[in-house]
């Protein structure tokens, strides 16, 4: 995968009034600029508790489009990456969000991710890492400049981005 470039890793951390969790999406281009995988997905442990806490998520590579609710994959297919962008995000505003931490709430991550992960990837080491506060819509709408711009084969600078709703989500504590 030499000829292959990962220009978006980014995630969202939602705040607990947007029903928790995580919401990834990785891009990697060839050549041409144009994508090769593209994968979209929506983790919560609290409330889908096999495949990893996937509730949904889109996965393009080599030409073909998975998709996946509550641990049921189905083929798929589209017409541009903007397309697959606007149809997640409306999935995701539909779906039923919890407000607030469960009693149970586990704290382990998804399988094969380690809190102290100190693992090589050298994909991200061009990178530009930013950080910062936002909502689902921010997330979104970058999906949506990246899909387009991606879809016209324009060039995307290589870029992670973690965006967090609210500082005081950041980190909490469940009693029991």
């Amino acid at each position: 995968m030499k000829d292959v470039t990962k220009v978006a890793d980014d995630i969202f951390m939602v705040p607990w009034y947007q029903g928790n969790g995580v919401i990834r999406r990785e891009i990697w281009v060839g050549q041409d600029r144009k994508a090769v995988h593209y994968y979209l997905a929506y983790f919560n442990q609290d409330y889908f508790s096999e495949d990893n806490g996937r509730v949904m998520g889109l996965e393009y590579k080599n030409g073909d489009l998975r998709t996946c609710v509550l641990g049921s994959e189905t083929a798929g297919s589209f017409l541009s990456l903007e397309e697959l962008e606007e149809r997640f995000e409306k999935q995701w505003n539909d779906l039923p969000k919890q407000s607030e931490p469960s009693t149970n709430q586990s704290s382990a991550l998804p399988d094969g991710i380690s809190a102290d992960d100190t693992g090589d990837y050298p994909e991200q080491k061009e990178m530009m890492l930013t950080i910062a506060k936002g909502e689902a819509a921010d997330f979104f709408r970058r999906g949506r400049t990246l899909a387009g711009k991606v879809d016209c084969g324009e060039e995307v600078k290589p870029e992670k981005i973690i965006l967090f709703g609210h500082r005081h989500e950041l980190c909490y504590t469940v009693k029991n």
